[in-house]
C-alpha cells in the first residue's frame, strides 16, 4: 500500500514488445553487416580495423595485456581480445547498430510514429552505415552509448528526476571509452544546466554537474594513470585511427534532416534548443584539437540529435517531408559516396605479409612505426621483432646475432632502420618490391612473395 504522503510515481515511457524491438533492430543492422562480410571476402580491411587488430595480435602473441600500450580509445582493443579478426570486428559493429536501433524503436513507441526509425534507416542502409561495420566498429558502439545518454538527459529535462542525470553521466562516461566526444558532450550538458533549470541554486547545480561530468572525468584520469604506470607516458584522449575529419560544408551536405529540425527549433525556441545546436558546434571544433571522426559518425550523430529533439506535435505533412528529404539524401549517398574496395597497395601489402608469416618467431627485424601498411595485414606478429619488443635496440646494432631477416621499408622519409647509410652487415638482399626490401642471412631460408595484382612496380629477387 502506498502512503498518502508518497507522491505518485511518474509514468514510464511506453515500449514495444521485446520481440518487436529485437526484430526491428536486427533488420536495421543486418544489411550493413552482410555487406561488410562480403567486402571481407573480397580482401577488404579498413585502416582503423587493421590498427586495432594488429595491436591486439601483438599483445596476444606476447602473452602480455599491457603491451596494448593503453592507447586511446581502450574499448575496441578490449573487445577484440577474444577474437582479433575481421569477422568479429564486423559483428561488434553490428551489435552497436542493433543497440542503437533498439532505442530508436523506443522513440517510435513513445512518439507513436515510425518516423525516427525511418530516419535511422536513411543513414544505416547507405555507404555511411556500412562504415560502422566495415570501417570502424568503435564508432558504432560510441554512438549507441551517446544516444542512450542523450535520451536520459532529455528525460531529465522533462521529469527533473536526478536518477536520469546519473544515468546520463554513466552512459557518457562509457561513451568516452570509445570516443572523446563523450566527455565533450558531458561538459556541454553540464554547461547548459542553468538554461534548462533557471531556478537551480549553486549547491544543487554543483551536485548535478558532478553527476554528469564525474564518470567521464574519472574514466579520463583512470586511463591516463594506467597508461603512465605501464608505458611511462600518458594516453591523451585523441583519435588517430581516423586520418581526417570532414569539412564543415561536407558535413552540412549530409545532414539535411538535422538542419530542417534545427530550423524548426529556431522558429519556436525553447530552453532546450541550445542542447540541439551545441553538438554540431562541438563537431566543428573537435577536429581542431585532433579529435578526428568520420563523416559517417558525424552525420549519424546529428541525425540522432534530430530524432531526440524532434517536436512531438509534428504534422503528418511535416513527417512525410522529413522522410522524403532523408530518402533523397540516402539515394544521393549511394551516388556520390564510393563504396570501399581493396586497393592495389592493400593487395601488395597483404602479399608481403603472407609471405613473411612463415618465418620463425622473432626472426624478422622491422621498424613497426614505419610499416603500418604491412602490419595491417599480418595474421600474427609472432615472426617480428618490433620497437615494442625488448631487444630491439640490440638487434639494430648487431642484427646477425639477433635475427635472420631484416625488413626495410621505404616512405617519404627514406629507408627505415637507417638502411640507406648502413645496410645490415652480413646479410644478403632476398628481394626488393613495392617499397619493401628483405635482407636475410646467407644460410636462412628464402621467403618468396606471391603477387597476382594487375599493377605492380618492377621487382628484383625471388618473386612468384
Amino acid at each position: 500500500m502506498v502512503s498518502p504522503a508518497t507522491p505518485p510515481p511518474l509514468p514510464t515511457e511506453p515500449r514495444a514488445p521485446r520481440w518487436v524491438r529485437a526484430t526491428l533492430a536486427l533488420l536495421a543492422a543486418l544489411p550493413p553487416a552482410v555487406a561488410a562480410w562480403l567486402l571481407i571476402g573480397e580482401g577488404w580491411r579498413s585502416d582503423p580495423h587493421g590498427a586495432f587488430i594488429q595491436r591486439v595480435l601483438f599483445a596476444a602473441d606476447r602473452g602480455r595485456l599491457e603491451l596494448l600500450g593503453f592507447e586511446y580509445p581502450p574499448l575496441p582493443f578490449l573487445l577484440l581480445l577474444p577474437s582479433p579478426t575481421d569477422y568479429w570486428a564486423v559483428a561488434l559493429g553490428a551489435f552497436g547498430l542493433m543497440g542503437l536501433a533498439w532505442y530508436v524503436v523506443d522513440e517510435c513507441t513513445s512518439r507513436r510514429t515510425i518516423l525516427p526509425y525511418l530516419l535511422l534507416l536513411a543513414i544505416l542502409w547507405t555507404p555511411l552505415g556500412l562504415h560502422f561495420t566495415a570501417g570502424n566498429f568503435n564508432e558504432a558502439l560510441g554512438l549507441a552509448a551517446l544516444f542512450v545518454g542523450w535520451r536520459h538527459y532529455r528525460r531529465w529535462w522533462s521529469t527533473r528526476r536526478t536518477i536520469h542525470g546519473l544515468y546520463t553521466g554513466l552512459w557518457l562516461g562509457l561513451a568516452f571509452y570509445s570516443s572523446p566526444l563523450g566527455l565533450g558532450l558531458a561538459l556541454i550538458a553540464g554547461a547548459i544546466l542553468p538554461v534548462l533549470f533557471p531556478r537551480l541554486q549553486i549547491p544543487p547545480f554543483a551536485s548535478q554537474m558532478v553527476l554528469l561530468v564525474f564518470p567521464g572525468f574519472a574514466a579520463t584520469v583512470t586511463w591516463a594513470y594506467l597508461s603512465w604506470v605501464f608505458t611511462g607516458r600518458v594516453a591523451f584522449p585523441f583519435t588517430p585511427w581516423e586520418r581526417d575529419s570532414p569539412a564543415i560544408l561536407e558535413l552540412l551536405r549530409w545532414t539535411i534532416p538535422y538542419l530542417v529540425v534545427s530550423a524548426a527549433a529556431l522558429v519556436r525556441p525553447k530552453a532546450t534548443t541550445a542542447g540541439m545546436l551545441l553538438p554540431f558546434l562541438l563537431l566543428a571544433a573537435a577536429t581542431q584539437t585532433g579529435w578526428h571522426f568520420s563523416l559517417a559518425f558525424a552525420a549519424t550523430l546529428l541525425m540522432l540529435v534530430a530524432i531526440v529533439a524532434l517536436p512531438r506535435d509534428v504534422s503528418r505533412l511535416q513527417r512525410w517531408s522529413l522522410v522524403v528529404l532523408a530518402a533523397g539524401q540516402a539515394v544521393a549517398s549511394w551516388w556520390f559516396i564510393p563504396l570501399p574496395t581493396p586497393s592495389d597497395a592493400d593487395r601488395r601489402d597483404r602479399a608481403v605479409a603472407q609471405a613473411l608469416a612463415v618465418a620463425p618467431p622473432r626472426s624478422i627485424l622491422v621498424d613497426d612505426r614505419r610499416a603500418d601498411g604491412l602490419l595491417k595485414w599480418v595474421p600474427s606478429l609472432d615472426a617480428y621483432l618490433t620497437t615494442r619488443d625488448i631487444g630491439f635496440d640490440l638487434a639494430v646494432g648487431m642484427p646477425r646475432e639477433a635475427v635472420q631477416y631484416v625488413l626495410v621499408t621505404e616512405d617519404a622519409d627514406g629507408l627505415s632502420l637507417d638502411a640507406a647509410r648502413h645496410p645490415p652487415a652480413g646479410f644478403v638482399e632476398d628481394w626488393s618490391w613495392s617499397g619493401y626490401t628483405l635482407y636475410r642471412l646467407p644460410n636462412a631460408p628464402r621467403l618468396p612473395v606471391r603477387f597476382s595484382a594487375a599493377i605492380a612496380p618492377p621487382a628484383r629477387g625471388l618473386l612468384r
